[in-house]
């Protein structure tokens, strides 16, 4: 099947942070840029944290262009990294209360291109893209064929899962127990994987793939994915999460003032 089969029987869920009226126009911008693809999915999930009362204005904005979407606003914001596994978790938890089979978990700053419409993939329960940095590389000694092979360490941006498979994405009590102990922390420097080993987003979703024994699939194509790793080689790019690198019609578009590399 391709993967237009797929988004039209899922529903596409997005997390995002507003801190501004600003960023109320980025996101504004950023839906209109997705809407040919937005509106192929079943529906959207909106899940966000605030540090401002711009709650109504967020729900005006997504429901200007998506009328029945579903707003889920988050009553906490716990900065950096736990801000995104919370909401991470918010999306999957409405998914299985209310029995939605298929997600794809998205980003505000996620930019699609009709083509993924065309991607040809297998059946599976799990479609992801893979994330890699020059540090990652090394322990392959930059054996590009070992890498596409080996690696498993996906993208949490992006990708699609079968949420009636799995049991839970990521572990609200070890969340709650590092939050207390980093709150307790002078001087904290905000990266949370420097005081708990394994900490972080892409580590959690990995170990929910696989303790679910989830069968999987790499949405980006062997050859892309090889022009990715030169790239990523060439010019020691050491952060994982491809920053405004558009991948087979995906592109996380952090930076909107910067360019684009198409890979």
């Amino acid at each position: 099947m391709n993967l237009k089969q797929l988004i039209n029987k899922t529903y596409y869920g997005t997390i995002g942070y507003i801190s501004n009226e600003d960023d109320l126009e980025t996101l504004e911008q950023y839906i209109l840029y997705n809407l040919e693809v937005l509106e192929e999915f079943k529906n959207i999930i909106v899940a966000t944290n605030y540090s401002c009362n711009l709650q109504d204005q967020n729900n005006e904005v997504w429901k200007k262009y998506f009328p029945d979407c579903i707003i889920l606003d988050s009553k906490i914001n716990r900065g950096h990294n736990f801000g995104t596994a919370d909401l991470d978790n918010l999306l999957v938890d409405y998914c299985k209360v209310n029995n939605i089979t298929w997600l794809c978990k998205s980003s505000n700053d996620i930019i699609l291109n009709y083509e993924i419409f065309f991607k040809e993939i297998p059946e599976a329960d799990f479609y992801y893209l893979g994330s890699i940095g020059y540090g990652g590389m090394i322990k392959y000694n930059f054996n590009f064929e070992d890498i596409i092979k080996n690696d498993f360490f996906p993208q949490t941006n992006f990708y699609f899962i079968n949420i009636s498979k799995i049991d839970y994405l990521n572990d609200k009590e070890y969340l709650n127990e590092t939050y207390k102990a980093i709150s307790k922390i002078k001087n904290y420097n905000g990266k949370i994987w420097e005081y708990f080993n394994g900490w972080t987003c892409e580590r959690f979703l990995r170990k929910c793939v696989l303790r679910n024994d989830l069968t999987k699939h790499h949405l980006i194509s062997p050859k892309s994915y090889k022009i990715l790793l030169k790239e990523i080689k060439d010019k020691q790019i050491h952060d994982c999460s491809h920053k405004n690198m558009m991948i087979d019609g995906v592109c996380h578009y952090q930076f909107p003032n910067q360019t684009i590399t198409q890979i």
